[in-house]
């Protein structure tokens, strides 16, 4: 481990680093044995429960969770003992802890496991997330009034019978007020992502040596790329109905331009996961709009690594015969179930199987506008085990004056 002359720890030294690194995090950090024993904990911890320093070592980690849930969680503990994994902040789950003084808050809760001389110890970091929840229920209160506004505008414009000349002002209004605050809200949510990525970035840098600190340091980079991900949708569905985008015809190499793609989006994959490309045949060249293709194309292999399991392969195929470009992608993941196939390419519609995974439902919609832009069109095929998503574009297309 180096120090911060550039040279390395000595044993003692790590050990004191490590015990400084696990006293001085600002979420807080528990150890617990195989019988749910507090064996160690950090003072975070023991701020946001509320407990003196000396109190929680040796008791029970039931005395932390809500009275109603005690009982349950020994039950939890005692399986989670038999099949022990690796669980990260959020999972869909609604935890909650309870105080000294006996009030419930809302907590994440990120699992790992270890052994020590033949005995199993289970790390738990706690985040309370109460302002996090505030936060959301503001949001949803905000939506509520926003849609409010919105049904009683249309009902003042309705009863007030103004020509259509008036009502479309009113409409161009509104939607122009909807650009602006999407503009904005994008905006005001790219500067934080970037010094929290920068930020993050540096402490990777300086902790490159630390398993732990790495481990955080790729969740917030994995985050924050997902919010900039879902930030891009929002921005490009907004720029679509507006008619802003425009085709953009070049000539490009597609195999470069996948293989680049590729490259960018192995980041993603899980372990084990692998991203194989393959192209057919020895032509190569398409006129088309590089920025379409490229956002169709890291859509549906994004796509495909998402909703499939660690260890699978997702396979991109490209062809070009008659003229046509034609793009496959393959996944081996949960598939698409009968019942939402007819849905897929709706705004915000997402498959009953993958509730549980982050998403904003806007993806698909945003690639069949593009292909409509571009003169294609897109299929797929989906059952428990392996999707395929194919699309085919004229080779060559002619920009439109």
């Amino acid at each position: 481990m180096l120090n911060s002359t550039g040279g390395t720890f000595a044993q003692s030294d790590t050990a004191r680093v490590c015990e400084l690194l696990f006293m001085t995090a600002t979420e807080g950090l528990v150890v617990v044995d195989a019988d749910g024993r507090i064996m160690m904990r950090n003072p975070s911890l023991v701020r946001m429960f509320g407990y003196e320093a000396h109190e929680l070592l040796g008791r029970g980690i039931e005395e932390l969770l809500p009275d109603s849930l005690r009982a349950k969680h020994a039950a939890h503990r005692a399986a989670y003992d038999r099949k022990p994994m690796q669980r990260s902040m959020g999972m869909g789950m609604e935890l909650k802890g309870q105080r000294k003084d006996g009030s419930v808050f809302p907590v994440e809760v990120s699992l790992n496991h270890f052994d020590v001389d033949g005995k199993r110890y289970v790390m738990a970091l706690v985040s309370d997330i109460t302002l996090r929840r505030l936060a959301e229920d503001e949001l949803v209160r905000t939506n509520a009034e926003l849609e409010d506004r919105v049904e009683q505008r249309t009902a003042e414009l309705k009863a007030a019978q103004e020509g259509l000349k008036g009502a479309l002002e009113k409409e161009r209004e509104l939607h122009a007020l909807k650009s602006r605050f999407v503009s904005m809200a994008s905006h005001e949510f790219r500067t934080p992502l970037s010094t929290i990525m920068g930020s993050n970035d540096l402490i990777g840098r300086y902790a490159s040596d630390n398993e732990k600190v790495d481990k955080h340091v790729k969740r917030i980079r994995s985050k924050v790329r997902e919010l900039t991900a879902m930030l891009n949708e929002f921005l490009s569905l907004e720029r679509i109905e507006q008619g802003i985008v425009q085709v953009q015809p070049a000539e490009i190499d597609v195999v470069h331009q996948c293989i680049e793609q590729i490259e960018e989006l192995r980041g993603l994959a899980k372990p084990g996961q692998r991203i194989d490309y393959d192209h057919e045949g020895s032509e190569r060249m398409v006129t088309t709009d590089p920025q379409m293709l490229g956002h169709v194309i890291t859509n549906l292999v994004s796509n495909a690594v998402k909703y499939s399991p660690a260890g699978t392969p997702v396979v991109l195929r490209t062809r070009i015969t008659d003229g046509l470009l034609t793009i496959t992608i393959t996944d081996h993941g949960v598939g698409i179930p009968a019942e939402d196939q007819q849905h897929l390419f709706e705004r915000f519609f997402r498959g009953s199987n993958v509730v549980t995974i982050q998403g904003t439902g806007l993806g698909l919609n945003i690639v069949r506008r593009y292909l409509d832009l571009l003169g294609g069109s897109i299929t797929f095929s989906s059952r428990p085990g392996e999707t395929i998503f194919s699309v085919a574009l004229p080779q060559r297309i002619i920009e439109k004056n």
